[in-house]
């Protein structure tokens, strides 16, 4: 690391004191506008086992007249369908609009929109908060114009909830960021070599796979000879939390810079604005050769636009189908809404805009054409492996005592994180059918998510609780041994648009580790596991013949050993960062050329 990077004490203190004022400031104006939804919102993100149970408690001992409280505590202990069931229940004529109001706010934020429609039942109210509750409602449903034309006919335009919503509207129907001539009109030739990714998130602040991505693929690019320097979102790392961001973090000598400003702006086309001035400013002083940016859209926007004002190539990376993505939350008929119709339009516009286009899958390329982009502007640099996952896999015996586990149990499970669309309650309920006859099984599920406490509860209504170990997020150096210490690896996903198109990492981490793989039958996995020699495929969300499926494997070790060393090996030949890294480098070196 380059030590004059390194903030001095002071440097940190003016840091500190910087980030303190713009988070200040955003609490403030959210206090200001709705203290009781802004309250709702940050209360969902906590992630703390005392608050969860001091939760349950307040459930037992609130008094029967504490409806909103109670509710509070359900969505506080994160047992969403425990709050489901107490909506369902209550009185609604009892109910204030004030109630309703606040009770359909905790619907929505919990992702339930059949409960919030139950609570609101198209009702006309006076009172601002149910108003703004109808419009929330409107606007997660996908209706954008009419939340708007709700909110303006009750509260005016002076209200921040308004202004967001125009605003992103403004954008999914086609806003552009623009580039000041000052910064575009600076022509000095861009330094060979050099390309800055735009990303949403990062290490080391965020885990997550779409950050694992990130840093294995630009510490590829570096071992290719590239100087790589990465920009993320306006507003990141503060936004999750990390009060004592810095405005340039270095990890595995690759530079990560922080658009920090002091006039922090949350609307969306003003932010979009923003990360373009930022990235312009970026752009001036390293002069990379090209740009690399990640779904979604509003990434790309910001880098299109600076980009074409520079006379740059650049890379659109095509990493999930968001749109899809959303609508797996929604009701059925969300894909007919008008935001997963503009959401599709403005990913299918930056795609064709972008030098060149990389993406996972098969699937997710086939998709891309169906949307317009030639064919021959698509490339795909799939998920996969490098580091330590190239080593030799840690024995069974070892991973499992390096992990307190049992050496004489079986273990089934997965490292994932904890949404619907991964369908783990599916490998709950396959368990519930395996354990009365293989006692020794036990359902390791590693990570964190919205249905952690759902998947927990599901395992005590279902008498298998003290079968099933939940260890939560764990650190990204455990991971491998969480891998290493299965049996089986289980991919149950639900059989949706975005499941059908997405292949995870997680999979192609445990088949690097030799553990075989049983995953639903959909495109996107088809493309990891090879049926019958690497692993099984099963139809979707059918827990029988996922009970089927484990029973066949854990009764035959010498098939799930071969089927362990043949994932390997295919993961070795096809799926390493460094292939994909050549294969990054090579299509930089051709859209560099053409631009000459």
């Amino acid at each position: 690391m380059n030590h004059s990077m390194l903030p001095s004490a002071g440097g940190k203190a003016r840091q500190l004191l910087k980030n303190t004022r713009i988070v200040t400031k955003i609490v403030i104006d959210n206090l200001l506008d709705d203290p009781l939804y802004f309250s709702l919102q940050t209360a969902r993100r906590l992630d703390s086992r005392w608050i969860r149970r001091c939760a349950m408690v307040g459930v037992q001992l609130l008094p029967k007249r504490a409806t909103i409280l109670t509710a509070f505590c359900h969505l506080l202990s994160g047992n969403t369908s425990k709050l489901v069931s107490y909506i369902y229940d209550l009185d609604l004529a009892q109910l204030s609009d004030s109630d309703l109001a606040r009770l359909g706010d905790m619907s929505i934020a919990i992702q339930d929109p059949a409960s919030c429609g139950y609570l609101l039942r198209n009702k006309i109210s006076t009172n601002v908060a149910y108003t703004r509750t109808q419009a929330r409602y409107a606007w997660y449903l996908g209706d954008m114009q009419r939340a708007i034309d709700i909110l303006e006919r009750a509260v005016g335009s002076r209200n921040k909830q308004l202004r967001h919503y125009q605003s992103e509207l403004e954008v999914f129907e086609g806003a552009l960021p623009t580039v000041s001539s000052i910064s575009g009109g600076d022509t000095a030739k861009p330094t060979e070599k050099t390309t800055l990714h735009f990303l949403t998130n990062s290490l080391p602040h965020t885990g997550s796979g779409y950050a694992q991505r990130s840093h294995s693929i630009v510490t590829s690019l570096r071992d290719e000879d590239w100087h790589v320097e990465v920009l993320t979102r306006a507003g990141y790392p503060i936004s999750i939390g990390k009060l004592m961001a810095k405005q340039i973090d270095s990890v595995d000598g690759i530079i990560y810079r922080r658009v920090l400003p002091n006039e922090f702006k949350s609307d969306m086309k003003s932010k979009i604005q923003q990360q373009a001035d930022a990235l312009a400013d970026v752009v001036v002083c390293i002069r990379p050769s090209v740009l690399h940016t990640t779904t979604d859209f509003s990434n790309a926007l910001a880098v299109m636009a600076v980009a074409e004002s520079f006379g740059l190539p650049w890379i659109y990376e095509v990493r999930g189908q968001l749109a899809d993505t959303w609508a797996s939350t929604r009701p059925k008929n969300a894909s007919d809404s008008q935001r997963y119709k503009l959401f599709k339009e403005r990913e299918a516009f930056v795609a064709s805009r972008a030098s060149h286009v990389i993406t996972l899958g098969g699937a997710m390329k086939s998709q891309l054409i169906e949307h317009g982009v030639p064919a021959d502007r698509i490339s795909i640099a799939p998920n996969a492996i490098g580091g330590e996952y190239l080593d030799l896999p840690m024995n069974r015996k070892d991973a499992r005592q390096k992990l307190g586990l049992s050496t004489d149990l079986e273990y089934v499970g997965t490292v994932s994180s904890l949404v619907g669309y991964e369908g783990l309650d599916l490998l709950i309920a396959a368990a519930a059918e395996l354990i009365p006859e293989n006692p020794r099984l036990r359902i390791l599920i590693v990570g964190s998510g919205v249905e952690t406490n759902n998947l927990v509860e599901l395992s005590k209504q279902l008498g298998i609780a003290e079968y099933c170990i939940f260890p939560g997020r764990v650190p990204r150096k455990d991971a491998r041994t969480y891998h290493c210490a299965l049996d089986i690896f289980v991919v149950p996903r639900r059989d949706l648009s975005v499941t059908r198109a997405v292949t995870p990492l997680k999979p192609v981490e445990a088949l690097a580790c030799e553990i075989p793989v049983i995953a639903a039958d959909l495109p996107a996995l088809r493309e990891l596991v090879v049926h019958d020699v690497t692993g099984l495929l099963v139809k979707p969300e059918d827990p029988h013949l996922l009970a089927g499926a484990i029973r066949t494997l854990l009764q035959n070790p010498s098939k799930r050993a071969s089927m362990g060393q043949a994932g390997r090996q295919i993961m070795l030949a096809e799926r390493t960062w460094k292939a994909n890294a050549q294969k990054l480098s090579e299509i930089y070196q051709k859209i560099t050329t053409k631009r000459q």
